[in-house]
């Protein structure tokens, strides 16, 4: 790959991003994406440009992962007078489903990827922390996890992105 960026996930945008590939295995110690759409920022080292551009193919893996949660996300319902009907909560995945439903995101896109605002990382304090909301089909899943270091990269630069 002809770039490369270390913890710098803070200067790409994974909104609306597809993800191509997921693999993760908690045995391994592996957790990769391969994606298409990111938007590498201006601020970042591999960006000579300093004007925010997309990629495709972009590989990134976080290395020593640790799931903190998987959730199929909640939601409400309200009637036509916006009534609230019925509150359904978070649901945790079963760990033993981590791989299947994350296997699961293939083909879908990101909805949010970012860094929590309230960064709490009691008992992780040397580690990241990194959630993503993906929407698979009707559903949608909240993943959060720390990781020790991020690792994307990637072939080359496409258009920039038009405000």
């Amino acid at each position: 790959m002809k770039y490369k960026s270390v913890n710098e996930i803070d200067t790409m945008s994974f909104r609306d991003s597809s993800i191509v590939k997921c693999i993760y295995s908690a045995k391994q110690g592996v957790l990769e994406f391969e994606l298409n759409g990111v938007v590498v920022r201006e601020n970042n080292s591999a960006n000579e440009l300093y004007t925010d551009r997309y990629v495709s193919d972009m590989q990134i893996r976080f290395t020593d992962p640790e799931i903190e949660a998987l959730l199929l996300e909640g939601h409400s319902y309200y009637d036509a007078n916006d009534v609230l009907q019925e509150t359904v909560p978070d649901t945790p995945v079963p760990v033993d489903e981590y791989e299947d439903k994350m296997k699961a995101f293939e083909g879908n896109v990101i909805f949010y990827a970012g860094e929590p605002r309230d960064n709490v990382t009691e008992g992780h304090s040397d580690r990241k922390c990194f959630q993503m909301i993906v929407d698979v089909e009707e559903d949608s899943y909240v993943l959060s996890f720390y990781y020790d270091k991020a690792i994307a990269q990637w072939e080359h630069f496409m258009n920039k992105v038009m405000n």
